[in-house]
């Protein structure tokens, strides 16, 4: 896929996704990346990443990745059915960070996918797994 198409997808993931600044770095079947630098209001009281954030980024990517369409005509919305989310260290203002998200187990309406939150170096910030059902097609949706 290349960024047109990429860009084209990112556009119809709109709301929070929009609204946190995250990117869709990488789209393919089975595998989505989401990516975010760290701004303050990423942050918590301890300034370190919020894990409303972290949980945000992982449902973000975990959605996608079950959801992978070559054209954004053809993308559906997730619905999350369940999310569980680990968190592993902090990261700080300025820290980019990536939701490596990978489909596990998919049927014709419910997939099952994980996720695992990284810093630029690699470093593990978070993990989750959820369980996510397929919904209309974004185009059919305001």
């Amino acid at each position: 896929m290349n960024q047109d198409e990429r860009q084209a997808i990112a556009r119809t993931v709109t709301g929070f996704f929009q609204e946190l600044g995250a990117q869709l770095e990488e789209y393919s079947e089975g595998r989505a990346v989401v990516g975010l630098t760290l701004t303050e209001k990423h942050m918590n009281n301890a300034s370190s990443l919020h894990g409303g954030v972290t949980a945000s980024l992982l449902d973000i990517a975990m959605g996608l990745c079950g959801t992978w369409a070559a054209s954004a005509e053809d993308r559906r919305v997730a619905i999350t059915l369940s999310l569980n989310t680990n968190f592993t260290a902090t990261a700080p203002v300025g820290t980019h960070v990536r939701a490596v998200a990978t489909c596990r187990n998919a049927g014709h309406k419910v997939f099952m996918a994980s996720c695992d939150l990284l810093d630029q170096n690699d470093k593990l910030i978070g993990f989750g797994e959820g369980v996510f059902k397929k919904g209309a097609y974004r185009k059919d949706l305001p």
